[in-house]
């Protein structure tokens, strides 16, 4: 990795007391002094950490009834992401960069370099991010670009149900928002038929990282500004949604989802994985085409197995299953 795509994270800290007792009044004003209880802050120290989550954006009024938070500044600070996620895996440690070059090279790196499970790396900005199988990812500034570290035990097998379970994840966080989320096999999350979320497994030979995996992901959220390439094929979440989206709240939706998934592989109850995955497919039952080892099948998709993958009746007559890390599916 070149020096100049891994800038420095981010490491500004925020009052989560503060932050807990003027999100928790969902746009109410809260006293001053029951914010000086619950976060221990006194009069003149509340009014400094107000002023410096101004500075950083945060738009806080005060009247006589107290200090209500009236907006939040679409930024992703490492602090805000944690804030309540209460998962036991996944985002034990978060780290955000303004601009990268790939999270998931980063990821990498800091993974050769000992970092533990469950670490996520955010981004605001990627300069030469990937898609599966070395494609290149279209990640505007108002996207959510971010990378996982996992190490499942054991690795082998695993690749197929993790990407599963990250799709139902950022699935489960899209419906959040009121939008109708739906699944195309085997890494694609759809709204209305277009592309609004992707995500990627990747695994290296090196023996210091075998047995590492990294989960990358990315979803268009507040990004309207598609190439004309995409036109018709991508969309944004705030095109759809009818409530204001942060990132960090997709971000930690995703995140809680996949703790909890993960837990089940870890514990090897995936079954139910598979259920909720097919539940919002948007391939099961449509007639594809998949390439692999640059020979074509058709076929219909009959069923799907966390670990044979993709089960196709061809149109020889004979089923055959196509795991999503060796398969491209076209339209």
């Amino acid at each position: 990795m070149k020096p100049e795509e891994l800038s420095v994270p981010i490491s500004i800290r925020l009052n989560a007391g503060l932050l807990s007792a003027l999100t928790d009044a969902a746009g109410q004003p809260v006293p001053e002094s029951e914010i000086s209880r619950a976060a221990g802050l006194s009069g003149l120290r509340l009014e400094r950490e107000a002023d410096r989550l101004r500075m950083l954006g945060y738009r806080i009024e005060k009247s006589r009834a107290g200090l209500r938070l009236a907006a939040s500044p679409d930024l992703l600070y490492p602090d805000e992401v944690r804030h309540r996620l209460d998962t036991r895996i996944i985002g034990r440690e978060v780290v955000v960069y303004r601009k990268v070059g790939s999270t998931n090279d980063v990821a990498w790196q800091l993974a050769a370099d000992g970092a533990e499970e469950g670490l996520v790396v955010l981004a605001e900005e990627q300069t030469s991010a990937r898609g599966r199988m070395g494609r290149k990812w279209f990640s505007p500034i108002g996207g959510l670009s971010m990378s996982i570290i996992l190490c499942p035990d054991p690795p082998a097998g695993h690749a197929t149900v993790i990407t599963l379970a990250a799709a139902v994840a950022i699935a489960r966080a899209v419906r959040s928002t009121g939008c109708n989320a739906t699944i195309r096999w085997p890494n694609d999350v759809l709204i209305d038929g277009r592309k609004v979320a992707g995500l990627m497994i990747e695994t290296r030979s090196a023996k210091l990282l075998q047995g590492v995996f990294i989960l990358g992901i990315g979803v268009d959220v507040n990004c309207d500004d598609f190439p004309e390439e995409l036109h018709g094929i991508a969309t944004a979440l705030c095109r759809h949604a009818a409530m204001e989206i942060r990132r960090v709240d997709v971000a930690r939706s995703i995140l809680r989802a996949f703790d909890e998934l993960y837990g089940q592989i870890l514990q090897g109850n995936d079954t139910s994985i598979g259920e909720e995955w097919m539940a919002m497919s948007s391939t099961l039952g449509q007639r594809i085409a998949i390439i692999r080892n640059g020979r074509i099948y058709k076929g219909e998709v009959v069923d799907m197995d966390p670990s044979a993958g993709l089960m196709v009746r061809l149109d020889s007559g004979f089923v055959r299953s196509f795991k999503g890390e060796h398969v491209t599916v076209v339209k």
